[in-house]
């Protein structure tokens, strides 16, 4: 497949025969973001499901005051805004492109009948729909349970298990965030983040320098998350 990506994570295109990844390559439309332009918002009726080649997207919701709750973030390689395609529900959500991206457009009864087709093709999208439930799981209890230092610990570990390139013993999250939206996926001001990654940085489990995250011991920042009390 010439033409397509090379995308290792896209496991699920060496399901498709010769002429559905043709077919899939001539009916997506190829699309550039600038970071912070909206890629979808929500409606009534999706057309579209999309795959992301390069850059770093943020899936969130704003709440009827215009608080927003950040779901989670795409990485490259990964298909999103597919839950329409699942249950034929509206589109509730909101994909903002967080860095430069490249977004590949697919209509969304092409993707139906690729997913009908192919189960390699369902079981794949399952299992990334699985892994992202998982994730919002996990920030549902830190709400419930964790302080908000221990929510911060939680979510870095989150974002370099997703995010993480090994640098020597420490973990880089490779996507540039902001101390807004760090702080939307922790529940808290940006006052409380701050102080949460000066606190972090203390204990040398987190050190944030302009918009890029570093572990320096992911062992130690697992560690800290496994001994700390369930404390409001």
């Amino acid at each position: 497949m010439p033409g397509l990506w090379h995308l290792s994570d896209l496991d699920w295109f060496e399901e498709l025969a010769s002429d559905e990844a043709q077919l899939l390559e001539r009916s997506a439309l190829v699309k550039s973001y600038a970071a912070g332009q909206m890629i979808f918002r929500p409606t009534t009726e999706p057309h579209s499901v999309y795959l992301l080649r390069d850059g770093t997207v943020r899936i969130f919701r704003v709440s009827g005051e215009g608080a927003e709750a950040t779901f989670g973030y795409v990485r490259p390689g990964e298909v999103f805004g597919e839950l329409t395609a699942v249950t034929g529900h509206q589109r509730e959500s909101y994909a903002e492109a967080v860095s430069d991206a490249e977004v590949w457009q697919v209509p969304i009864e092409l993707f139906r009948r690729l997913l009908g087709s192919r189960p390699g093709v369902g079981r794949s999208v399952a299992a990334q729909v699985g892994d992202r439930l998982k994730r919002i799981e996990r920030r549902v209890e830190g709400l419930m349970f964790h302080d908000a230092r221990a929510r911060l610990a939680i979510v870095l570990r989150e974002l370099g298990e997703h995010f993480g390139i090994q640098k020597g013993p420490a973990l880089e999250i490779d996507a540039d965030f902001t101390q807004g939206e760090l702080a939307t996926l922790v529940g808290c001001s940006r006052q409380t983040l701050n102080q949460c990654v000066r606190e972090l940085g203390d204990l040398g489990l987190a050190r944030m320098e302009r918009k890029r995250v570093t572990l320096p011991d992911p062992a130690a920042l697992r560690e800290f998350i496994d001994k700390n009390p369930h404390t409001r």
